[in-house]
C-alpha cells in the first residue's frame, strides 16, 4: 500500500510541475492586429459603471465566451441565457476579460474609447485615495499588450504590463518596460507615487531564479508627464 501511495504522490507532483506558469518569451514580429480572436467569443459591453465622486461613467467592453446550454438544442438559441457580463465591479476596481473601455462624461452622450490597440485588460483600478487627497484622478491597468509566447493570441501565458491614464481615459500610457512581467503595484498617498515591480526573465527559461532580475519603479503622480523612476532597494 505504501508503494502505491508513493507512486500517487510522485504522479501528483509531476502534474503540478507541468502546470507551472512558465511564460517563456519568444521574439516575434507578429503585430497586434495579427493576434487571433477565439471563435467562440463575441464583443459585448457591460451596463455602465459610475465611480463615486467623479464626473465620468465607465463602459467596460470585453470578449464574452459563448456558452452552450441544453436550451439551445430545443429552442435553437445561439447564446446562453444569462446576464452576459464581461466584468466585475468591486469598490474601485473593474476586473474581467476586457478588450477596451469607453468613458462618458456625466450629462453627455459622447463615448470616448480608451485605446484603438488590440490589448487585454484584466483589471483597471481607480486610485481613490490619491483622488481624495489631490482631486486628481488616475486609473491603473493590468494589461497584456503583446503575444510574448507567440501562440497567436493574448492570454494569461503572456507577460503582463502596467498602464496608467487620467480620469477621463486620456494619456493612456504604458509605464513598465518591454519584456518585463508586472508583479505588483501599490499607491502611496504620502508622497503621491505609484510603486510597482517587474520581473525580467534574464535567462529566458520561463521560471524565476537567481539569474533573473527584479526591477523596482515609482511613478510621480504629481507630474503631468507620468515620469517613471527606477530605484534600487536591494543594493
Amino acid at each position: 500500500m505504501k508503494h502505491y501511495i508513493l507512486i500517487l504522490i510522485a504522479i501528483l507532483s509531476l502534474n503540478a510541475c507541468k502546470k507551472r506558469d512558465n511564460r517563456k518569451v519568444i521574439e516575434t514580429k507578429m503585430t497586434p492586429s495579427a493576434v487571433k480572436k477565439e471563435d467562440n467569443t463575441v464583443d459585448i459591453a457591460d451596463l455602465p459603471i459610475y465611480i463615486d465622486s467623479t464626473n465620468y461613467i465607465i463602459h467596460p467592453i470585453g470578449n464574452y465566451k459563448i456558452q452552450k446550454s441544453r436550451a439551445e438544442y430545443f429552442s435553437g438559441a445561439d447564446y446562453y441565457s444569462g446576464d452576459y457580463r464581461v466584468a466585475n465591479f468591486n469598490g474601485y476596481k473593474i476586473a474581467g476579460d476586457l478588450s477596451n473601455v469607453k468613458f462618458q462624461k456625466v450629462n453627455s452622450d459622447v463615448l470616448k474609447p480608451l485605446t484603438n490597440e488590440v490589448i487585454k485588460i484584466h483589471q483597471m483600478s481607480f486610485l481613490f485615495m490619491i483622488f481624495e487627497d489631490t482631486k486628481n484622478g488616475f486609473y491603473v491597468y493590468d494589461v497584456i499588450d503583446k503575444d510574448t509566447n507567440a501562440n497567436g493570441k493574448l492570454d494569461q501565458k503572456d507577460l503582463k504590463s502596467i498602464y496608467v491614464s487620467d480620469i477621463d481615459g486620456s494619456i493612456f500610457k504604458r509605464i513598465s518596460p518591454q519584456l518585463q512581467d508586472l508583479v505588483q503595484w501599490k499607491e502611496m498617498v504620502i508622497n503621491k507615487r505609484l510603486y510597482f515591480k517587474t520581473l525580467e526573465d534574464t535567462d529566458n527559461n520561463g521560471e524565476f531564479n537567481k539569474k533573473d532580475t527584479m526591477h523596482y519603479f515609482y511613478l510621480e503622480l504629481n507630474k503631468a508627464d507620468f515620469e517613471v523612476v527606477e530605484y534600487f532597494p536591494i543594493d
